[in-house]
């Protein structure tokens, strides 16, 4: 006799989308504990006016963003804040960025030099910045820590003035992304992959379209399905070859 409890349930396009939905909302809960932590503090730094808070002011974080690294395990691989440009009294830029280990990410700040990092010009943070959105930017290499493909999330964070603080994100590894979703996605009838906002593929089951790579190839014969939460959307390639 069969025992069909172990038998899984064929999963729906529309399933899988509430699949991604559901793993999206997870980070950006994450991302608006953090940026909530970061306008509380702001707040409570500039409550007796003209004092400019600095970089060393943002210690308190550290416990907020470490406590979100924690709860949400390999699914984080860093967290924190990036500060918009003059908006810290010591430093035109700063992040104030951890990995799970407990260490703060160290990168070069100084535009004069050869490895200078300038986020300023990097979709994860101009989309905040200028649309007052949360956004995704990825599958991309993270050079600055893992070279792992990653998926980096983020949200603005601004005060009741409307002044743009910076950023809270998260840099979420395509491996995780993968150990959540896979599993579902191989119940579904036909292969499936997952792309983002410039064509690229996230993760799928399709072998012929492989991280990071491009779908201009793809048969559009199957509608593709948006998805709300983030600037990604799922789409069939055609039929498994078996189950």
């Amino acid at each position: 006799m069969r025992d069909i409890d172990n038998i899984p349930v064929r999963a729906t396009i529309e399933s899988l989308a509430d699949s991604v939905t559901k793993l999206a909302d997870e980070v950006y809960v994450s991302l608006k504990t953090i940026g909530t932590a970061l306008t509380s503090l702001w707040d409570g730094l500039t409550e007796k006016p003209p004092f400019a808070p600095r970089s060393t002011d943002l210690a308190s974080l550290r416990e907020t963003i470490l406590g979100e690294l924690e709860r949400r395990g390999r699914l984080f691989n860093g967290a924190g804040v990036v500060m918009a440009d003059g908006v810290l009294a010591d430093r035109p830029r700063h992040l104030d960025w951890w990995l799970p280990d407990g260490h703060r990410l160290n990168l070069e700040m100084n535009p004069d030099s050869e490895y200078f990092y300038d986020y300023t010009k990097m979709d994860w943070f101009t989309v905040p910045r200028d649309q007052g959105r949360r956004w995704v930017q990825g599958p991309h290499l993270d050079y600055a820590c893992t070279d792992e493909y990653v998926c980096t999330f983020a949200i603005p964070v601004t005060i009741t003035s409307g002044t743009f603080l910076g950023i809270a994100g998260a840099d979420v590894p395509v491996a995780a992304i993968e150990e959540v979703l896979l599993p579902r996605f191989q119940t579904f009838d036909q292969r499936v992959v997952l792309v983002n906002s410039e064509g690229r593929v996230i993760i799928g089951t399709d072998p012929d379209f492989t991280t990071g790579s491009k779908t201009s190839r793809m048969d559009r014969s199957a509608a593709s399905v948006p998805l709300e939460v983030v600037p990604w959307s799922l789409h069939p390639v055609g039929p498994t070859t078996s189950h």
